[in-house]
């Protein structure tokens, strides 16, 4: 009869350095900053209203030829669901969503990889607008910024990194992802998810409310990004073999 050694010690995965963001996470920010730095310091007035009004998401100009949709180029309503996301309306704006994109985008890119990373951060600012688009047709509003974006990432983190149980695993890379129903079960996430929608739509409705429509939160888009995540993750993740999970739960060498 052949019994499985024990090691003297459970296996543990090698603590992560301290400084443990990936490339791509540091170089998607860059490229947001510069984008920003380029509008407030070099375009013209003239120059950032052309890229504002090509580059950003306005959905009336999918349906009517309202005068400020006539000035768009015949380009701009087919890039603009991708290209809202590298614009912001200042450096509040940016930094916000720098940090959540850091503290999201890194467990999730570390998981997936950069190519797959980028695509996912593609497709959630698209799925953003989207749903931005469905919720307000007649919207003349620009809609800009990478808030789909750090929101589909957050949709992901909440599959595999924010379970109740994620801690013991240490290296995000290493936790098993959780199904659709074990993340609306596990309370952590469950709690997580509830927090995201309620704090949305809070905010969104108050900054409508007291701001104006000027100054309203696409928290559609925000929604949009966070259910793409959530339920697209498992088409881009790369997580470990199951069979490599169980052998580690039980304490035995792969």
């Amino acid at each position: 009869m052949t019994i499985d050694p024990q090691p003297s010690e459970p296996l543990r995965h090698r603590d992560p350095p301290a400084i443990n963001v990936p490339f791509v996470v540091l170089a998607t920010i860059a490229v947001l900053a510069f984008v920003h730095l380029l509008r407030t310091q070099v375009l013209s007035e003239t120059q950032d209203i052309w890229t504002l009004i090509n580059l950003s998401m306005i959905p009336d100009c999918y349906r009517s030829n309202d005068e400020v949709c006539v000035l768009r180029e015949p380009w701009a309503n087919a890039v603009s669901p991708l290209s809202h996301a590298f614009l912001h309306g200042d450096w509040t704006h940016f930094l916000t969503n720098a940090v959540w994109l850091l503290a999201f985008g890194t467990p999730v890119a570390r998981r997936i990889g950069a190519g797959r990373f980028l695509i996912f951060c593609a497709l959630g600012a698209t799925a953003g607008a989207l749903l931005f688009d469905l919720l307000n047709p007649a919207l003349l509003q620009p809609m800009i910024g990478a808030s789909g974006v750090v929101s589909a990432l957050m949709g992901a983190a909440a599959r595999f990194a924010l379970s109740g149980g994620a801690q013991r695993w240490g290296e995000p890379a290493y936790v098993p992802r959780l199904t659709l129903r074990e993340s609306l079960t596990d309370r952590t996430v469950l709690f997580f998810i509830v927090i995201f929608f309620v704090t949305n739509v809070a905010l969104g409705s108050g900054a409508a409310f007291l701001l104006g429509e000027g100054g309203a939160i696409a928290w559609e888009a925000h929604v949009g990004g966070f259910l793409f995540g959530l339920l697209a993750f498992d088409l881009f993740d790369r997580a470990p073999r199951p069979d490599l999970w169980d052998r580690e739960e039980r304490g035995l060498r792969p």
